[in-house]
C-alpha cells in the first residue's frame, strides 16, 4: 500500500491549531479572516481578560464576530478608516442570538473598557485612552 507523504504545509490547510487564551476565548477567535493574522499588541491580553469578566458579569456564553482586522478587511466591512479594529477591538453578540441581550451586554461592559459601541446586533469595546460610548 502506497502512504502519501505530507508537508508541514498541507498538515496545517488540513488541522487548524486553536489555542486557547482564556477559558472561553481561542486565539483564532480574535484573528483576521482574510489574512489569518493577528497582532498581539500590548493590550491584547487585557482586553481579553476584561472579556472573561464581562462573561463572569452577564452569565451568559457570547461570541466574537470581529477582532483584529487587516486594512483590505476594514474597508471590506465598511469599518472606519481610523477603526480600533485596526490595532485591537472587539464585536461580540450572544452566543445564541437573542439579541434583547444586547443591553445586557452594553451595561455590563461599562467600567471595563473605555470604547463601547451598541448595535442592534452586537456591541463594539475596545481600550482607547479616552472613554467614548456611542450608539451605532
Amino acid at each position: 500500500m502506497d502512504h502519501m507523504k505530507l508537508t508541514g504545509e498541507d498538515l496545517l490547510s488540513i488541522i487548524k491549531p486553536n489555542y486557547q487564551v482564556t477559558k472561553n476565548f481561542n486565539y483564532s477567535d480574535f484573528i483576521c479572516p482574510c489574512c489569518d493574522t493577528l497582532k498581539l499588541v500590548p493590550a491584547f491580553y487585557n482586553h481579553v481578560t476584561l472579556l472573561e469578566i464581562l462573561w463572569n458579569r452577564v452569565g451568559f456564553p457570547f461570541v466574537v464576530i470581529s477582532g483584529y482586522r487587516c486594512k483590505l478587511r476594514n474597508a471590506d466591512v465598511g469599518g472606519a478608516p481610523r477603526s480600533w479594529h485596526l490595532l485591537f477591538a472587539t464585536d461580540v453578540r450572544p452566543a445564541d442570538k437573542d439579541y434583547s441581550k444586547i443591553d445586557i451586554l452594553w451595561e455590563a461592559a461599562e467600567g471595563l473598557f473605555t470604547g463601547i459601541g451598541i448595535y442592534e446586533e452586537h456591541i463594539h469595546v475596545d481600550l482607547r485612552p479616552e472613554t467614548l460610548i456611542w450608539r451605532g
